[in-house]
């Protein structure tokens, strides 16, 4: 009997143990999801957490939701603009850099028919009462030329359109591209989606082909594109359009660009190559080599839509020429 009564007394210190163990676990979890749920109505409360990991862990999440339905748009022949939405309806400000996508500050709608077509842009959203900036890259199809510096000396100089932001991608001319399109009903649906008379470049000198866009920009001068007998400093404004066999299905398509003309390089105003330069790191290209988003700043692209516009903007582009 003494033996069994031991026995008895140690089973119940042991079960009493166990008992104590799991009611502290129990006080403990209840406790910690009491802590959870206060915070969580203290963040919904205030809109603020003084947290920065849970700051960052909520801006995460709402950067995920961030997102359009495609990353190419093409223009397309619509009774009304083509208007592209977030895929999800957020709450915050909305921006893109650089200028020239027409983008509504508050709720990013991106407005494809009004914007800059051939240029890759950075769209920026930052989520209400944050001051965190989520990023998307959004192209918007067609052509660029490149802002540069072409001497013609032993060289006959050739502008090659680059498409899609991507130098490495030649345009979608599958079924036929038309560079310099004019005033003529080629698609057979009467003159509303033709360019307006006397806008082509070629017959204004420029050299270019109209199966690819490229110029010959030697002849162009001597074929009288900036004048018989330039002087330095010489410059002009040309309207480009044309129709892609993309998934844009020919629709119009335009691009503005200007052509200097300097007897030298030396010729060319410092403030000139400045503005050149300025214009150049503007252009994001599709090419793995530049616009990766940590290397352009939040408070550079955010500002530069914020105000409106920068005083030098990407369009139109600048092809400058010099004899030597």
């Amino acid at each position: 009997m003494h033996l069994f009564a031991n026995f008895k007394n140690k089973l119940m210190k042991r079960y009493l143990f166990i008992f104590s163990c799991l009611a502290t676990t129990a006080l403990l979890v209840l406790a910690c999801n009491k802590e959870t749920a206060y915070r969580a109505t203290q963040l919904n409360n205030t809109g603020n957490n003084s947290n920065p990991s849970a700051t960052s862990l909520t801006t995460t999440s709402i950067c995920d939701q961030f997102a359009y339905p495609d990353t190419i748009f093409f223009p397309a022949e619509l009774p009304n603009d083509y208007i592209v939405k977030p895929v999800k309806a957020l709450s915050g400000t909305f921006g893109a850099f650089p200028d020239g996508l027409k983008i509504n500050s508050l709720n990013g709608n991106i407005d494809i028919t009004e914007s800059e077509t051939g240029l890759r842009y950075i769209v920026w959203f930052v989520p209400a009462n944050t001051t965190d900036t989520c990023k998307k890259f959004i192209t918007v199809s067609g052509i660029n030329f490149t802002d540069s510096i072409y001497v013609l000396a032993n060289n006959p100089g050739i502008a090659t359109p680059v498409y899609n932001a991507n130098p490495l991608t030649a345009p979608d001319c599958s079924s036929g591209c038309e560079f310099d399109d004019g005033h003529d009903d080629d698609d057979g649906d009467g003159f509303a989606d033709e360019p307006v008379k006397g806008q082509q470049v070629i017959p204004q000198g420029i050299a270019m082909s109209k199966s690819t866009g490229a110029i010959n920009l030697k002849k162009s001068l001597l074929n009288g594109a900036l004048g018989a007998n330039p002087a330095s400093g010489t410059y002009k404004d040309f309207q480009l359009n044309y129709r892609i066999s993309d998934k844009s299905a020919k629709t119009l398509n335009k691009i503005a660009f200007r052509l200097y003309f300097y007897k030298t390089k030396a010729d060319i105003p410092a403030s000139l190559k400045r503005e050149l330069a300025t214009k150049q790191s503007q252009v994001l290209l599709d090419d793995d080599s530049s616009a990766d988003d940590h290397k352009i700043s939040s408070t550079t692209s955010s500002t530069t839509a914020r105000q409106g516009a920068g005083e030098i903007k990407c369009r139109p582009p600048y092809i400058i020429v010099t004899q030597q």
